[in-house]
């Protein structure tokens, strides 16, 4: 019947006159019913709702052919493919007006129909249906109520039908096992993904499909190790493991922290010619934010080009957020323009990721403008924009107060402020540095006005206390032992002449409220901020968060393998953030920065915005061709990523050269040895001679350098390639 549902399917055909001509050449097969059950079936399987439905009409218009319980299955199996619950609902309706009685096969398949369609509990409705009508289900039809849950995020409902399976005497099969596990992983009941895991195991061994399942679970439940350990368990089992499987494992690694064995795996799979998708590229993105790895970010968004891989906002997001964390508004910028070149509409998490990027490089004014441009795009700002765009605007007092304001007005930061008859309180847990640093002022000058113009009602306040927050909320703080935000609030109470209490809480600030008393009988009411001397300290003393420039590995395009023994025993041997296995490829041993260093900076690696990339004669940016932060102009020319979307300037023949890591902490010297496997990969000092003319210009080359991939260019963003009409950098 192949043929006849090829003539169906052309655009032109006439349904009915197709019907007749199919019925004349075999007119016993149709007076039987097989011929259109067939037509039907193979229909569903092309997804051809439109023609279904004209056959259907068909059926109604012929003489001598009378629908069966087998069309109107075969029919809601068409249902069940485009996902339309509704009509899979109506055609049962319709047997009982036909008296065409109902088998397994319809209830399973109408189950499978609310399933894909999300509706979990038509599926429950009409699995109670189907034993109430004495008909018993099947373990397709317990397999499909157990889905509708996971679709419905209801672990708990499908571990009830689960036990309700197995009473009946239904034997799950392995699709039951790996639905109700990615039931449990819907549901973040990771431990109880594991216990069906280990009952599947005793019945059936190990299956790819189910162990999937499992390591998607642990990856929402944060817990990487067990992730790794049944990767490795299912790849020593003899399964073929498939990209699922490495895809889940890869997002397991890089929530975990480790995004070197993440990238390994990712090389793997390169290697191995499997069949990469978005979400494996995703995945490995998110892992290079997670390493602060911006140049193999980038090089990712052109192998996805170079695969006809489209990129989504997912995609972009997740790069934006790796610019983000690496001190790249530069390259932000550039993707912004890339992402309208390839049609992708920004939504509010890429602004607030350019923004937050702006904030960290000190470029407020394009924080504040991208903030205001989010309007015109129709993006709708949230919570955490406010925070980035207060995180650039701090320095400006006035332009900081109106925005906190506007975000009071939204109702963003209307739980800040708590003030009772007896206690006072501010609380920054959940505001970035900027925001808290805002609120502060905010709460001294506008909200405590009664209580500090009223001696006697601040008299009868038994507790003032600022809560900064700590342990989940400021991980990163807890792990240095202190954090940025308590470092400004402390700092800006000294600068007000407010005394703090010692107490043993780290996430809280106890003001001593006799010395404030004191304070503000002194002034007349009220508390004077030296907003200029606290400028002075911040510049100072740095209170930025400490950020050193990570080294940048960029790895073979073609995959590689690596050894994993070695990784494990550098595990074992001396846990360290994100260790996980360059060495086989990538040698760093000339490094003087290690890599602990990058996640724990030494306190005399204090952030000093004013020498941003270094100085000195070893600096390898000369202060005539720095591109300078404080008077920024945002022209694509000027905040180029080197990747020129409009004209390629001053270019040589040869326009490749990449220069090394920028300095982000004075003094400091990166004169690592890059070992890329490739030429024209060598960031050795000795390889930078003699790739510039004497003026030392970008895109001036000399004959005798080798072929590099990058040039340098206002120190801006380090590479300048062409981006061509194939939507890929050059």
């Amino acid at each position: 019947m192949e043929d006849v549902v090829d003539r169906l399917c052309n655009p032109r055909a006439n349904i009915f006159e197709e019907m007749d001509r199919a019925r004349q050449s075999s007119p016993e097969s149709f007076q039987s019913g097989r011929a259109i059950t067939a037509i039907l079936s193979q229909l569903g399987r092309r997804r051809q709702m439109g023609v279904a439905l004209q056959v259907w009409r068909w059926m109604e218009s012929a003489q001598g052919i009378t629908r069966n319980v087998f069309h109107y299955n075969a029919l809601i199996n068409v249902c069940e493919k485009i996902k339309d619950w509704k009509m899979a609902l109506d055609l049962m309706r319709q047997m009982d007006e036909e008296r065409v009685p109902k088998n397994e096969i319809t209830y399973s398949s109408a189950i499978s129909a609310c399933e894909k369609g999300g509706n979990w509990r038509t599926a429950l409705d009409l699995l109670k249906t189907m034993k109430e009508k004495g008909i018993m289900p099947t373990a397709i039809a317990y397999n499909a109520a157990i889905s509708a849950c996971e679709k419905g995020l209801n672990p708990s409902k499908a571990l009830e039908i689960f036990d309700e399976m197995k009473r009946e005497g239904v034997r799950p099969t392995v699709v039951t096992f790996s639905a109700l596990i990615s039931a449990c992983e819907k549901g973040q009941q990771w431990k109880l993904a594991l216990q069906v895991l280990e009952e599947m195991k005793a019945t059936f061994g190990p299956n790819v499909i189910a162990y999937s399942a499992a390591i998607s679970a642990l990856s929402k439940g944060q817990q990487w190790e067990k992730a790794w350990e049944l990767f490795c368990e299912i790849e020593q089992s003899g399964e073929k493991l498939s990209v699922v499987t490495y895809n889940a494992t890869m997002t397991a690694l890089e929530k975990g922290l480790q995004w070197e064995r993440a990238l390994d795996l990712f090389d793997e799979m390169k290697y191995k010619n499997m069949q990469v998708t978005v979400v494996s590229y995703g995945s490995a993105i998110s892992a290079c934010e997670k390493g602060y790895q911006w140049r193999q970010c980038l090089e990712y968004l052109d192998e996805m080009t170079e695969r006809k891989i489209s990129k989504n906002v997912i995609i972009f997001g997740a790069a934006m957020s790796c610019m983000e964390k690496s001190h790249r508004a530069d390259i932000a910028f550039q993707l912004m323009e890339r992402m309208k070149l390839e049609r992708v509409r920004p939504n509010v998490h890429i602004y607030n990721s350019v923004i937050s990027a702006c904030a960290r490089c000190k470029l407020w004014k394009k924080g504040f403008e991208l903030f205001k441009e989010m309007d015109e795009a129709g993006v709708k700002r949230d919570v955490v924009t406010y925070n980035a765009v207060l995180d650039a605007v701090c320095s400006q007092v006035d332009l900081a107060e109106d925005i906190f304001h506007e975000g009071v007005e939204r109702g963003f930061y209307a739980k800040v402020s708590r003030l009772g008859s007896q206690w006072l309180e501010l609380d920054l847990h959940f505001l970035s540095l900027g925001g808290g640093e805002t609120a502060l002022r905010w709460w001294f000058e506008k909200c405590l006005v009664p209580y500090l113009g009223d001696s006697k009602e601040l008299a009868s306040v038994r507790s003032i206390d600022i809560v900064t927050g700590y342990g989940k909320t400021r991980a990163r703080g807890a792990r240095r032992g202190d954090d940025s935000m308590r470092k400004r609030v402390r700092a800006m109470l000294s600068f007000m002449n407010v005394t703090e209490l010692e107490q043993p809480n780290l996430g809280r600030i106890h003001i001593d409220k006799q010395a404030l008393l004191k304070e503000v009988e002194r002034n007349g009411g009220k508390i004077v901020f030296d907003v200029q001397g606290y400028e002075q300290y911040k510049l100072q003393e740095g209170l930025d968060e400490l950020y050193t420039e990570a080294p940048q590995f960029v790895r073979p395009r073609g995959g590689a393998m690596h050894d994993r023994n070695k990784r494990d025993v550098q595990q074992h041997s001396g846990p360290r953030p994100g260790n996980g296995g360059h060495e086989g490829y990538y040698d760093n041993r000339n490094s003087q920065q290690q890599r602990s260093e990058r996640f724990e900076p030494p306190p005399q690696n204090r952030f000093e915005p004013p020498q941003r990339h270094g100085g000195g004669e070893n600096d390898h940016y000369r202060n005539s061709d720095r591109q300078s932060y404080s008077e920024p102009n945002y022209t694509s020319q000027n905040y180029d990523d080197g990747r020129n979307y409009d004209e390629w300037q001053g270019r040589g023949s040869n326009p490749r050269f990449e220069p090394p890591a920028r300095q982000m902490h004075s003094g400091q010297q990166n004169n690592q040895d890059y070992n890329r496997k490739r030429p024209y990969q060598d960031f050795r000092d000795d390889n930078r001679q003699g790739m510039y003319n004497n003026e030392g210009g970008a895109g001036n080359y000399n004959d005798g350098g080798p072929t590099n991939n990058y040039e340098s260019g206002n120190n801006n963003y380090g590479e300048r390639r062409e981006y061509d009409g194939n939507k890929r950098f050059r």
